[in-house]
């Protein structure tokens, strides 16, 4: 006559996983002078608003990493914009499984088996959740980015209109702001 082994497990563990997200999208600066003067003031223009300049594939490269892991590059010649959030989450899991089996190592790999699977089960919507936290904050980063880079694109296209009218002959008069929209050059030719 055999004999039954009925084993039980428990575990407790953290597993980190990674989630992230990105979107990818483009400013557009209004060719007023030509295409590399237009980048460097750009560039520099990002430069006073707190991002850090770098220098990727021969391309110049704006760079500002926010509190909650958000990344925002901007590429000054391309004009493309890249915001992304990558980051590593500890999930808190713990199951308990069991097996029965006339063989106690047949019994003790059942239940390691069973456990794994009841482990894995509880992870799949908690790592989803992480995701869809990561994404809710890349939204509320988006949102409060989009008028930021108007201002920034605005600012450029005022400084290379100054810049142009100076080519052009002797500024006369500068009325209004690139912040209202209201830029007047008067330039003597």
């Amino acid at each position: 006559m055999s004999r039954a082994y009925r084993i039980e497990v428990s575990e407790g563990v953290q597993r980190v996983v990674h989630v992230e997200d990105g979107v990818q999208g483009s400013i557009e600066v209004l060719p007023i002078l030509p295409a590399e003067r237009m980048s460097e003031l750009l560039a520099n223009e990002l430069e006073r608003r707190g991002f850090a300049r770098t220098e990727q594939e021969g391309q110049t490269v704006l760079v500002r990493v926010g509190n909650d892991n958000v990344t925002v590059e901007v590429n000054a010649q391309t004009g493309t914009v890249t915001v992304s959030i990558a980051e590593d989450v500890t999930l808190d899991l713990s199951a308990r499984a069991e097996a029965t089996s006339e063989n106690p190592e047949s019994a003790r790999q059942e239940a390691a088996r069973r456990l794994q699977q009841a482990l894995d089960q509880q992870a799949v919507p908690l790592q989803g959740a992480a995701r869809q936290a990561a994404t809710a904050r890349l939204e509320s980063e988006l949102s409060e980015l989009r008028p930021e880079l108007d201002a920034i694109v605005n600012a450029v296209t005022g400084e290379a209109l100054v810049e142009k009218a100076r080519e052009l002959g002797e500024i006369e008069s500068i009325e209004g702001t690139v912040a209202d929209g209201t830029l007047t050059i008067k330039v003597r030719v």
